[in-house]
């Protein structure tokens, strides 16, 4: 089979993130247990969870090798697997594609988990307990429901039929000289494609409408629950610092993880959110976006190693021992005694120091 210059690109840029997610994701891994301060406390636990989530998904992305084609007539988008490594079959191929799509939603609810991990432990320690043991079911529940309900989705939804595969062979043809026929894919229409006594060709398929909207949905409720939790954690930081209620060292601790998920909420909205909605949303509305699949398939295998590199960079701990820095910043880190009161125990020694009464010593 010949391959197109752009999937060609896509596939070695596939390879590229794959060994960079698993370096980085090892280094991260062990730089946890090895770097990791006593601030991060039940925290540690997250990223450990973060490095395996993170290792799965560039592994199914790797093994998946995705590409994905807009529908020429701006009706939908098809997403299928190349194979140039080896045949998984039908069946496999089908199921790790479903994977594909159900950890993609994944990631989102994995990173407001930890917007809300960092609120609770910042501003209300004291609840610290209701998220373990029994908790902890409702913490699965939270990032695997979504997984759970999307791949139900775009099973039932986005499976090939006859009718589909004829359609969307069409463009697969036409752009990247790919015959879909025979082969697994996830075949997203927004329109039906054929007039039947139930309906028209060009209305609106509201069973697809509606699992998009759903996703839609799904992202923008993760984001916003990471947004309110990030900024409610930064005020209450700044305030027990005013207050004096909270050391140095720990505010600063605080304020690199706090810093480290922002950045990495940021960067993957912009590079991979972004634009696989521009994809979705042309679908949705019945416009050509162009080749953008190639874009899109890049930017979500980077995702994984992107998130592991952020947090490598963004903790000073984890930069340091990635870069052999040897300096350590001791400003803070003496105690966890509150700012205001060490100064002025500072005060009181000083003063019973100098006004302490020489003893006599007594010659013989």
């Amino acid at each position: 089979m010949v391959y197109s210059t752009w999937s060609t690109v896509t596939h070695i840029f596939g390879w590229f993130s794959f060994f960079t997610a698993i370096w980085a994701t090892i280094t991260l891994f062990v730089l946890i247990e090895k770097k990791s301060r006593k601030e991060f406390g039940g925290y540690k636990n997250f990223l450990r969870v973060y490095c395996f989530y993170a290792f799965i998904f560039s592994t199914i992305d790797w093994v998946v090798q995705p590409y994905a084609v807009m529908d020429i007539n701006g009706l939908g988008y098809v997403f299928y697997s190349e194979n140039r490594l080896f045949d998984l079959g039908y069946s496999l191929s089908h199921l790790l594609q479903i994977l594909y799509c159900g950890c993609f939603i994944a990631s989102s609810s994995f990173l407001s988990l930890n917007f809300i991990y960092r609120y609770v432990s910042s501003c209300h320690s004291h609840y610290l307990h209701y998220i373990q043991d029994f908790g902890l079911i409702l913490i699965i529940a939270y990032c695997i429901l979504p997984f759970v309900i999307w791949s139900i989705c775009v099973y039932y939804i986005f499976s090939p039929t006859s009718e589909k595969t004829e359609y969307i062979n069409m463009s697969t043809m036409q752009i990247e000289n790919f015959n879909i026929s025979g082969n697994p894919y996830v075949g997203v229409i927004c329109y039906y494609i054929l007039t039947t006594p139930l309906h028209n060709y060009g209305d609106v398929d509201w069973w697809t409408m509606g699992a998009l909207l759903g996703l839609i949905i799904f992202q923008i409720l993760f984001y916003g629950i990471s947004l309110i939790c990030g900024i409610l954690t930064y005020r209450s930081n700044m305030k027990l610092l005013r207050l004096a209620q909270l050391s140095k060292k720990i505010y600063k601790t605080q304020m690199q993880l706090l810093r480290a998920i922002v950045i990495q909420a940021v960067v993957p909205l912009v590079s991979v959110y972004v634009p696989t909605a521009i994809m979705i949303g042309g679908g949705m509305v019945g416009i050509y976006m162009g080749e953008i699949g190639h874009f899109v398939v890049m930017s979500i295998s980077i995702y994984p190693p992107l998130d592991s590199v952020v947090f490598l960079l963004s903790i000073r701990d984890f930069r340091n021992a990635l870069f052999c820095n040897s300096k350590i910043d001791n400003r803070g880190d003496s105690s966890n005694i509150r700012p205001g009161t060490a100064k002025i125990s500072d005060i009181l020694t000083r003063r019973l120091n100098y006004q302490q009464p020489a003893i006599p010593t007594l010659t013989i």
